[in-house]
């Protein structure tokens, strides 16, 4: 540590008096620049012995594994959140290494943030979960800073502030979140907080429906699905097919039962709105995007919400 100055000896010119100043100051910085030296080599040590006793290579493969670890492997395997979490830790903490890209410590937070905000295989802590999201978000993270709005729109473990969350959903949303886009979507195609514009509801709907509509073909192998165009005469997509939906639909109920996260997220969907023949069912839809939700998909979290209202 620096010890202050002592009293200026008789005689002492300006020009030493600066010198000296600048003396101090380059000592202070020289300080700090080992500090922060020594602050990565640890945190870079420690993502190398958690690299090496998961037996991966690098931080992108123990990412992967995390998230197995994390999610239970679509299923397959049993969930392990609390083994997943200090290697989340790993990699977000060592993002000022070049051991791991910016994506990934990015990934890591967001995800550790969640289950800092759930309560998922750690103690439930509000405020580390929002430091977290907040340091992902600041770097462009879309999935964080979607986190952000949901906490801020709600005022759950953050200030309830609408303009901010709204600023969230908007970064969001351009970064691609999907949770942020049906967020802005709802708002906008109800006034809720925002000008009602159909618009602009449908520009935040279209690329999630394009999404819905890829993942149900990569479901069926590649088969493509029919796009029906709805009107107020037919808001169900007409008639005479009721049959091929009944059969979309037990698809779609098939894959979620086997643990589908993109078939859970259609389902709600499907429920929310009352497409493909079903009635709109507030209720089976909350139930989807909870069960997506605790699969650990951030879009989830904050539609269910919506829904649940």
């Amino acid at each position: 540590p620096l010890s202050p100055p002592g009293p200026t000896p008789p005689g002492t010119t300006p020009r030493r008096l600066l010198m000296r100043s600048l003396s101090l100051l380059l000592l202070a910085v020289g300080s700090v620049a080992q500090s922060d030296e020594a602050a990565a080599a640890s945190t870079a040590t420690a993502l190398q012995r958690a690299c090496a006793d998961a037996g991966v290579a690098n931080a992108s493969a123990l990412l992967a594994h995390a998230r197995k670890l994390h999610n239970g492997d679509d299923g397959r395997s049993t969930k392990q959140p609390a083994e997943a979490a200090p290697l989340y830790a790993a990699i977000a903490a060592a993002n000022s290494t070049s051991l791991v890209s910016l994506d990934d410590a990015c990934a890591a937070a967001t995800a550790l943030g969640h289950m800092y905000l759930q309560g998922d295989g750690v103690q439930r802590d509000g405020e580390r979960a929002y430091d977290l999201f907040q340091r992902a978000a600041a770097f462009g993270a879309p999935e964080a800073q979607y986190a952000l709005g949901v906490l801020h729109a709600a005022g759950f473990n953050a200030p309830k502030d609408t303009p901010l969350a709204m600023t969230f959903f908007h970064f969001a949303a351009e970064g691609g979140s999907v949770g942020a886009q049906l967020a802005l979507g709802y708002r906008h195609l109800l006034g809720v907080d925002a000008p009602k514009d159909c618009g602009k509801a449908l520009l935040y709907y279209s690329p999630v429906a394009e999404r819905v509509v890829s993942s149900a073909q990569r479901l069926r192998g590649g088969k493509l699905l029919e796009k029906v165009r709805l009107s107020l005469d037919t808001p169900l997509g007409g008639g005479g097919k009721r049959g091929a939906d009944d059969d979309v639909i037990q698809y779609y109920e098939h894959s979620a039962r086997k643990g589908s996260v993109d078939a859970q997220l259609t389902l709600a969907h499907l429920n929310l709105h009352g497409a493909r023949g079903l009635v709109p069912d507030h209720a089976r839809a909350f139930e989807f995007y909870s069960r997506a939700a605790a699969a650990g998909e951030a879009a989830a979290a904050g539609v269910a919400v919506a829904a649940a209202d």
